[in-house]
């Protein structure tokens, strides 16, 4: 009885967890460490459980039905708008390099994030006059593509929700797609891809929207 109790609770958490049902799946988790880092949580509900009995049910444990999505998950996806932007420009500058913001209108491209040796610079192609600075790299023919959280004021939104990034980083590289980069805003999830995926890319993430991926 105590080994079944063990195994439900495991399925529980696990298929609870889209991000350790993909890992799993590839096989890019340490079955032991996975065992002895869930230990406690199914502990709280099965004290008898082991570190052994966890690893033996987490090796027996199916992969093939789809993880479990949240209410709140469900809520939050289904209120997302998603947009995209192409003619996008991508420079990573020396410290110190950036660009004026006064000089960029109110509808034009401009995100910043600055690292410890390095600043990457987004902007739109027709604004890469205005970059400032030593570029260390610069990527042209890139996208946008950006999921706005409608929610984001309510006590549910996806800021404090689990898995709502890596249901759409997994699906698109699943698709074998790379993101150059990632921003996050107050609102909003912006993935920055070459432009010639933007098509696939916009599909994946409406179908993830709509939950026909998970």
């Amino acid at each position: 009885m105590g080994k079944n109790i063990t195994a439900a609770l495991v399925r529980e958490h696990v298929l609870n967890n889209p991000l350790l049902v993909d890992y799993l799946s590839r096989d890019l988790i340490n079955i032991a460490s996975l065992a002895r880092e869930l230990l406690s949580l199914i502990q709280k509900e099965n004290p008898k459980a082991t570190v052994e009995s966890i690893s033996v049910a987490l090796q027996r444990l199916s992969l093939d039905e789809k993880p479990q999505i949240t209410d709140q998950l469900k809520k939050v996806l289904n209120n997302v708008q998603i947009t995209m932007r192409t003619d996008i420009s991508l420079f990573c500058l020396a410290k110190g390099g950036g660009a004026d913001i006064r000089k960029f209108g109110i509808d034009d491209i401009f995100y910043i994030n600055q690292g410890a040796n390095e600043v990457t610079v987004i902007v739109d192609k027709k604004n890469k006059h205005l970059i400032k600075g030593t570029p260390l790299l610069q990527k042209d023919n890139l996208a946008l593509i950006s999921v706005k959280d409608s929610l984001i004021n309510s006590e549910t939104n996806y800021r404090i929700t689990p898995g709502f990034m890596h249901m759409f980083l997994s699906n698109i590289s699943k698709e074998g797609i790379n993101v150059e980069d990632v921003i996050s805003t107050y609102s909003q999830v912006t993935f920055v891809i070459e432009e010639k995926y933007v098509s696939r890319v916009f599909k994946i993430c409406s179908d993830v929207k709509n939950l026909k991926v998970v």
